[in-house]
């Protein structure tokens, strides 16, 4: 492969926050110009990328959503990564901001009592406040280490930036999360151009689409989402679409009433699955609604599935272009 080519680098290939014992949290890297663009960084992260010879060029980071399995590794990216990326100059980092105070949340159940609320001071922070806990929560390990090894001052090097959906758009949690809306331009310069649309990952909000366009080709992450138009007026004519996948047999269309704690997780669980996120049966639709030219499937829930590559390209239906299963450390040239 010509590494002088804008590439994609899938990282890691699992879904939800319990780590996997077969594939990394989710995390893919765009390349371009020997620059990495993070976009998401699951369970592994600061590893994977130290495994694919990228935490040298760490250049910019971008989260598509603020939930545990997407984030878990964002302050370990520059926690464990600092020996190297204090080398480098400072990654600005994008990603959501606040989600609305209390009321973004879902409602308690009745039935269930009152559920605690943490930090009620700010219970939904955005990428800037998180990051700024992140630094203060490890103050003292960044104190000892600039003092004892001489490390460069940590804080320089991270710079947080909330991309703020116009507030015409008319978007909200925890209901009205990803309306009709043109892609927001994220950052430009000659070599590649980001943009962002919000997706529907219900009640999560801001949950964001990126779009990377090169003089090579064209790639499109799609975050945690179910079908959604946004996605597919973001991906339009895209090279390759990375698209988060679930499969159908996972899911039990006759969920019991819940009438215990276990029943009720259960019940929520299912619910969550199918309105948030995008069955096999459906993801090769968007494809082809899109007009892409292959589709890679990742964030494989559950993250220790093993079965074989076929049952997921059969499982694709109605779209004609390549489909590809993604392993962790895959590579693709744009």
């Amino acid at each position: 492969m010509a590494t002088d080519l804008p590439r994609l680098v899938l990282l890691g290939t699992a879904g939800g926050p319990l780590p996997s014992p077969v594939r990394a949290g989710i995390s893919q890297a765009v390349v371009v110009g020997g620059r990495t663009y993070v976009v998401d960084c699951g369970s592994g992260v600061t590893r994977q990328l130290r495994r694919a010879r990228l935490l040298g060029g760490l250049h910019r980071v971008l989260l598509t959503h603020l939930h545990s399995d997407h984030t878990c590794d964002y302050f370990n990216l520059f926690l464990l990564g600092w020996p190297i990326v204090q080398w480098n100059p400072p990654v600005h980092v994008f990603g959501p901001g606040p989600a609305g105070g209390a009321g973004a949340l879902p409602l308690d159940e009745p039935a269930r009592g009152q559920v605690p609320l943490h930090h009620p001071a700010n219970p939904t922070p955005g990428l800037v406040d998180m990051t700024d806990s992140q630094f203060e929560a490890h103050a003292y390990d960044i104190n000892i280490r600039m003092r004892e090894a001489g490390r460069h001052d940590l804080r320089s090097m991270v710079v947080p930036h909330e991309i703020v959906v116009p507030s015409h758009v008319g978007a909200c949690a925890p209901d009205r999360v990803a309306p009709t809306m043109d892609p927001l331009l994220v950052e430009e310069d000659d070599d590649v151009r980001i943009t962002a649309t919000l997706v529907l990952h219900a009640p999560v909000f801001p949950a964001f689409a990126y779009r990377f366009d090169t003089s090579s080709g064209s790639v499109v992450i799609s975050g945690d989402t179910a079908p959604c138009p946004n996605l597919v007026r973001l991906a339009r004519g895209a090279d390759i679409l990375v698209h988060e996948v679930y499969d159908d047999e996972d899911t039990d269309p006759e969920v019991e009433p819940a009438d215990d704690d276990e029943a009720w997780e259960a019940q929520r669980r299912h619910h969550h699955m199918v309105t948030s996120h995008t069955p096999l049966s459906e993801v090769g639709r968007v494809a082809a609604e899109a007009d892409v030219d292959v589709l890679v499937l990742t964030h494989f829930i559950p993250g220790d599935d093993t079965r074989p590559d076929d049952h997921w390209v059969k499982g694709v239906r109605g779209f004609d272009g390549d489909v590809i299963v993604g392993e962790d450390l895959m590579e693709l040239t744009l």
